[in-house]
């Protein structure tokens, strides 16, 4: 198999995981907002009938092409990160930078990591709804209330989801090393094209 063979099928596998986890969140919303009391956390995602569900998934395939490409890069790009990164993967994200297609001798970690931990987001939020639905708490939605009461709607939930999903990217990280050990082993290191600058380190 060829190295764009590979990178194919990586990024098919990613978002098949991706959508799946979108699927059972979005459908786990659905049920949970015919139990009494529950409504959308998301205002953008909200209607009178309780979820824009076109809306919804247009938002889903935008975070699909994002996101898979953002994994791409990273596997695409796994033979830059550092060795030292791997052995301390957390501390790594200590050294902040905005653009996650930057060439770092991290980047491409911090972009896997950044992808999976969404996968895990959806699905965290689809277990919630679960709960929800079957008239259990929803400890998510509990803390986008009390953020929303603190804040209003939208920079509430924007600080609850957004706290979630970093926490969550820590937690992925030991994956994402794993995921990172295999594409450096299963990938073809690509061919420098001339004299390309050495990866920077800040």
């Amino acid at each position: 198999m060829t190295r764009r063979s590979r990178l194919a099928l990586s990024a098919l596998q990613y978002l098949l995981a991706y959508l799946l986890a979108s699927g059972a969140d979005i459908w786990t919303t659905l049920l949970a907002l015919r139990a009494y009391g529950v409504h959308e956390g998301n205002s953008f995602l909200a209607s009178p009938d309780g979820l824009a569900l076109a809306r919804s998934w247009i938002a889903t395939g935008l975070g699909a092409a994002f996101l898979t490409a953002l994994y791409l890069f990273g596997i695409a790009h796994a033979h830059d990160v550092e060795p030292h990164w791997l052995r301390r993967p957390r501390r790594s994200f200590l050294r902040f930078y905005v653009n996650p297609w930057r060439r770092l001798d991290r980047a491409p970690l911090h972009a896997i990591a950044y992808a999976q931990a969404f996968v895990a987001l959806r699905g965290l939020a689809a277990a919630n709804n679960w709960s929800l639905a079957e008239n259990g708490p929803g400890p998510l939605g509990d803390l986008v209330g009390w953020c929303a009461r603190q804040l209003g709607s939208m920079p509430g939930y924007t600080l609850a989801i957004g706290g979630v999903y970093l926490l969550l990217t820590l937690a992925v990280t030991p994956l994402a090393v794993a995921t990172v050990r295999l594409a450096m082993e299963d990938l073809p290191r690509p061919s420098p094209r001339g004299d390309r600058a050495r990866l920077a380190q800040g």
